[in-house]
């Protein structure tokens, strides 16, 4: 534990040497070295590759014939359970309530929360500022599952942690039994075609096959989100820095049935300022906090998780249909209205 203790204070004593640009090849006698934006990235690469190998040590021990179920989701989430997982989705909307009894750890076995039948925990699924893992894990759950989850600390309190309980960058695990109220599970047994569109996605993006225009990102890099989303990984799709004002193209696409293709919902386009992402669709807003400097983007989702029933009926579009979204941001010096 001491040594663990001592490499992590090592590591940010370094990051914040980096940040100061107090770290020099030639420290005596020679001028100080600022640091470089590719340093930084370099060092943020190292760390996220560093937990990714963490985290694969811990899959490695943990699993057991007592929760043979496994689950690997596209945005890092790996989950345990004596169940199998739903394939067809638990049917929540925006704001449903979730309730959970079980504990919250860090991987040193620091218990964070305890949660009981008399004392549970209750969150307000898609719309609560419980991290993106616990939304992404109840997706996952059926009435009275239970599941051991590992989430990783950019589904989890990320860079600034939860003081003081959670320390930055911290990996957590979950070991919870979801409880979902009667009206969430009447609307799962009379609605089962409901995800059917979307696992077919999910099962082609295993295989490779991302769904949309082919290109228009020609090198993908899958981003964290509880959506499939990525972004253009080559090059000149990214800014140097953010600019103050950006323009933004977003095109909507509706699939409805995966042989016939998505139908084009049309082109909007309008400027803002990048630091007030309340002109985005929440899901949209969520990927430009993580990946600020990234141009060029697509996004698909299930339609009942990016809108809510005002939105998906001033679209025609229903639960079962998937939505996708293109788009990219230019940097721009004059604000413009919406088009």
């Amino acid at each position: 534990m001491m040594t663990s203790k001592l490499l992590q204070v090592f590591v940010w004593c370094f990051a914040l040497a980096l940040v100061t640009g107090c770290v020099n090849e030639n420290p005596v006698g020679s001028k100080r070295n600022a640091v470089t934006r590719e340093d930084l990235l370099a060092f943020n690469q190292a760390k996220a590759a560093r937990e990714r190998l963490f985290i694969d040590s811990l899959v490695a021990s943990m699993h057991s014939s007592v929760m043979p179920h496994y689950e690997q989701t596209a945005t890092g989430l790996r989950a345990w359970s004596s169940e199998p997982f739903k394939s067809d989705g638990v049917y929540f909307q925006p704001g449903d309530t979730v309730q959970w009894c079980g504990e919250l750890m860090l991987t040193d076995s620091t218990v964070l929360y305890t949660w009981t039948d008399e004392e549970p925990l209750r969150f307000l699924w898609n719309r609560s500022d419980w991290p993106a893992g616990f939304h992404e894990l109840a997706s996952l759950l059926a009435n009275e599952q239970l599941a051991t989850c590992i989430v990783p600390s950019h589904l989890a309190w990320g860079l600034t942690g939860y003081p003081p309980l959670v320390p930055q960058e911290a990996v957590l695990l979950l070991t919870v039994r979801q409880q979902l109220s009667s009206s969430i599970q009447a609307e799962a047994k009379t609605n089962p075609a409901r995800r059917v569109l979307w696992n077919a996605l999910l099962d082609g993006m295993e295989q490779g096959i991302l769904p949309g225009d082919s290109d228009w990102i020609r090198s993908p890099r899958l981003a964290a989100s509880p959506c499939m989303a990525w972004y253009e990984g080559g090059g000149g799709f990214a800014f140097d820095e953010m600019p103050k004002h950006v323009s933004l193209e977003l095109r909507t696409f509706r699939l409805t049935s995966k042989d016939d293709g998505p139908e084009d919902l049309g082109a909007s386009s309008w400027d803002f300022d990048p630091r007030n992402d309340g002109q985005l669709l929440p899901i949209l807003g969520d990927l430009q906090r993580l990946y600020p400097l990234k141009r060029k983007w697509a996004c698909w989702c299930p339609a009942d998780v990016v809108l809510d029933r005002l939105g998906r009926e001033a679209l025609e579009v229903t639960e079962a249909d998937v939505l996708g979204f293109q788009w990219e941001f230019e940097a721009t010096d004059v604000l413009t209205s919406v088009q």
